[in-house]
């Protein structure tokens, strides 16, 4: 793999991220990957349906092969965005034609008794195909590539892949059974039986057939591509290509430039090696994070490097010097060994006093004593409403405006009928029908002694007047009137319907034969 050819950027990325990534390479290449995978998809669904067409009592058998075999149909679209990710113009023909050679690797593991374990395959896929790696060889590799978590995303990914598949399949079998089915229900999902269980005309098999190919030749490309990028942002991380292409474009000398040649190598790898081996400062260590650790003694060496022979050198060794002043390329590793205690070393006298632990256990059991009561006295206080014995007894206090409507017995006029018809008259429609709402209410509430609150809507009012009515402590006909002003109220006031003349004439009159003066019975 060249990553100085690498088409994406190179950063720290978490598997989720990694995963995104793949989804928009895919779409940076889906034309070639897409057709990659369907030239060999579609002969495979051909041969499929000619089975089918033969023994048509056997049709989920020979679906189960056609995905029983689509991780190495998968290999094709993998071919095809591994060359491009480094810059290799790849077309879906060479693939096609690049296809059986891809296949050695891991074929004999996906097509016997690990086909149904494969849920970790995407990840798995380039170390057989790419990295050509084999035997106990791959093995080790899977193990090293699955830390971190990896291995898990891969597998819940295919999960996700699974259900959005399912999520396809019955959407499409949802859209064509709202235009062939005959139920009288007109149930779009009439033609699953039909799908899944077959019967006496092939019709269903094959169109089970289609949908699935469908599916899987949307999200197998989408599931190859993303486990391909998850796979190289572990690569990434575990083999430091960031640090790689940053040492690899360190400009070289210009002295060596003017003379024809280039520096060696071999000169750039002995610098590096001779900064690693100097470690780090004395101050840098002071400033590292616990634990510190040292160089042993007889790992130390004194290393002198000779006067820099130009600018430029001088330049690229300061670069090197700040590159592995770093703490993640040091050039020591901290290693914790357990060992087994040695009892003969004198111990130090212990100078502290003796702690009296019954004294200690006594203060911890109050305090413990003291929040117990302080958290059962708060909790009885914060839900005192919950306990009947605990709620405060005070009179109901009546309210005097509902819905932002005064309904205090002094802000109505001394005839509201009269009052009505005249804002009515006047064009103030809304007006006079608040009026006679807020009449209504007001009598009800200092007549019939109907308990309102402030925050009732006039549903709760009508629902609060019908249960006065079941205690008879209000009359049918009131409640009738109140049903009837109520309603011509909302009917103006949310949907701008308004009565004529004749209506909230004979709602006036109405309200007068029931309510009439303040104070007045029914």
């Amino acid at each position: 793999m060249q990553i100085d050819h690498l088409q994406i950027e190179l950063r720290p990325r978490t598997n989720a991220q990694a995963l995104d990534l793949g989804y928009a390479l895919l779409r940076s290449h889906a034309g070639a990957a897409y057709k990659a995978y369907l030239a060999l998809w579609l002969p495979l669904i051909a041969v499929v349906a000619g089975l089918i067409a033969a023994w048509p009592a056997l049709g989920w058998l020979w679906v189960l092969a056609a995905w029983w075999l689509k991780p190495l149909l998968e290999r094709a679209p993998l071919y095809v965005l591994s060359r491009q990710v480094f810059g290799t113009a790849v077309t879906w023909q060479e693939a096609v034609r690049a296809w059986p050679r891809q296949l050695g690797g891991g074929w004999l593991r996906l097509l016997t008794w690990g086909r149904p374990l494969a849920q970790t395959r995407c990840l798995y896929q380039p170390v057989w195909q790419l990295e050509m790696a084999r035997g106990s060889v791959a093995a080790s590799r899977r193990q090293v590539l699955s830390r971190q978590s990896t291995a898990s995303t891969a597998f819940w990914f295919c999960i996700v892949c699974f259900l959005l598949e399912l999520v396809l399949l019955f959407g499409m079998c949802g859209l064509i059974g709202l235009f062939v089915s005959k139920s009288e229900i007109n149930n779009p999902f009439a033609l699953l039986p039909a799908l899944f269980g077959g019967g006496e005309t092939l019709w269903p098999s094959m169109l089970m057939l289609a949908l699935f190919a469908t599916t899987t030749a949307i999200m197998a490309p989408v599931y190859t591509a993303c486990g391909f990028t998850l796979y190289l942002n572990r690569r990434a991380s575990l083999e430091a290509w960031d640090l790689e292409l940053q040492l690899r474009q360190i400009t070289r000398p210009v002295a060596a430039r003017a003379r024809g040649r280039t520096v060696p190598g071999a000169a750039l790898l002995a610098a590096v090696l001779l900064a690693c081996s100097m470690g780090a400062p004395a101050d840098s260590l002071a400033a590292a994070s616990t634990p510190r650790c040292t160089i042993p003694e007889e790992q130390r060496e004194e290393l002198t490097r000779s006067a820099a022979v130009s600018p430029d050198q001088a330049r690229v060794r300061k670069e090197i010097d700040a590159l592995y002043a770093t703490r993640d390329v040091h050039g020591w590793v901290c290693v914790e060994n357990w060992h087994f205690k040695d009892k003969t070393e004198d111990r130090k006298p212990n100078l502290a006093p003796p702690l009296k632990l019954g004294v200690v256990a006594d203060v911890f059991k109050v305090i413990v004593i003291a929040a117990a009561i302080g958290l059962v006295a708060w909790l009885l206080y914060r839900y005192r409403d919950h306990f009947p014995a605990l709620r405060r007894r005070s009179a109901p206090v009546r309210a005097t405006e509902v819905g932002g409507l005064d309904i205090r017995a002094e802000s109505l006029p001394d005839d509201v009928a009269a009052s009505v018809r005249a804002l009515w008259s006047q064009g103030q429609r809304r007006g006079a029908l608040a009026l006679l709402y807020r009449a209504t209410l007001s009598r009800l509430v200092s007549d019939d002694g109907l308990l309102l609150t402030q925050g009732n809507t006039e549903g709760d009012c009508l629902r609060l007047a019908a249960a006065s009515v079941q205690q008879a402590r209000l009359s049918e006909a009131r409640l009738a009137v109140t049903r009837a002003t109520t309603g011509m109220w909302l009917d103006a006031a949310y949907a701008a319907r308004w009565p004529d003349d004749a209506t909230l004439e004979a709602r006036c009159g109405q309200w007068e034969a029931q309510f009439g003066k303040a104070g007045s019975a029914a």
